[in-house]
């Protein structure tokens, strides 16, 4: 019979109380909540059990390796702490192909439209859509990341905890709109060092973007927004290197991996030689 000191449980439990020191706490412990149902196996079984754990969840293979990838992570740093001896190999699934959902013209149009009974929320969507960054770096950006002289914004928080782990993040010139809306920002932020804030504070917009998406009968998150930046860009033949930059990516793979298709010139060169 298993003791307590020898399951998964003890493992999830110390890396649940390290996690709350992260940025990655919630996600991190919503996937140690559905990996209980491993938690009575000794460390040993585990690698064997987690087929049937997959079979059972019944969820998308995106949503799969996110847990799997915690458990890894759990393991990991159970190992590394001396709290086990055994390091079992988890197998996760095969990533699945990227995708890239996107508004087009008209959606966004009729995003725009309901997004301006919620100043914040507006706010926020007008600045994702004219820097494609993604919903955190936005929604804690202060008046110092953004520099009206040299007529850039640097969504890199050098001063948040744990910088060092951050996805990357852009440093975006300002196009003449998006000068002008930050413009108008700033003159009624009394102070408040947040770029989007309520009562002087960083703003929600959770309960507001729900109302949007019943409003206009959509079914996406904030992060389609940076989708639809960069699918824009590269519908328009913007080169690859320049998307890269705007969106943070350390390099162009992750980049072409998921946008090349949209760009007009995308192997446009290489179907020449193909006519018969």
């Amino acid at each position: 019979m298993n003791t307590a000191k020898d399951t998964l449980n003890v493992v999830l439990d110390c890396y649940a109380t390290h996690l709350s020191g992260t940025r990655a706490v919630k996600r991190g412990l919503i996937a140690i909540d559905k990996l209980r149902a491993l938690g009575a196996l000794r460390i040993n079984e585990v690698a064997a059990a987690v087929p049937g754990y997959i079979a059972a969840r019944g969820v998308a293979p995106g949503t799969l390796n996110r847990e799997l990838g915690v458990l890894q992570a759990a393991l990991r740093y159970a190992f590394k702490q001396g709290i086990i001896g055994f390091l079992p190999s988890i197998q996760k699934l095969p990533s699945p192909p990227p995708r890239a959902q996107f508004l087009n013209e008209e959606q966004v149009a009729i995003l725009l439209s309901e997004t301006k009974r919620y100043p914040e929320l507006d706010a926020f969507v007008r600045i994702a859509l004219m820097t494609g960054q993604r919903r955190e770096a936005i929604l804690t950006l202060r008046w110092d990341q953004v520099d009206f002289k040299a007529n850039l914004i640097d969504f890199n928080d050098r001063t948040a905890p744990l910088y060092h782990r951050m996805k990357g993040r852009g440093v975006v010139p300002m196009s003449s709109s998006l000068r002008a809306f930050l413009s108008g920002l700033a003159k009624v932020s009394n102070g408040c060092p947040w770029v989007i804030q309520k009562d002087g504070e960083p703003a929600r917009i959770d309960t507001s973007w729900k109302k949007v998406m019943k409003a206009t009968r959509m079914k996406i998150t904030p992060h389609v927004l940076r989708h639809t930046v960069a699918t824009q860009l590269a519908q328009k033949n913007v080169p690859m290197t320049q998307i890269a930059r705007i969106l943070g990516h350390s390099n162009t793979q992750i980049t072409e991996r998921v946008y090349a298709k949209f760009s007009p010139s995308f192997c446009k060169d290489a179907v020449e030689h193909l006519a018969v």
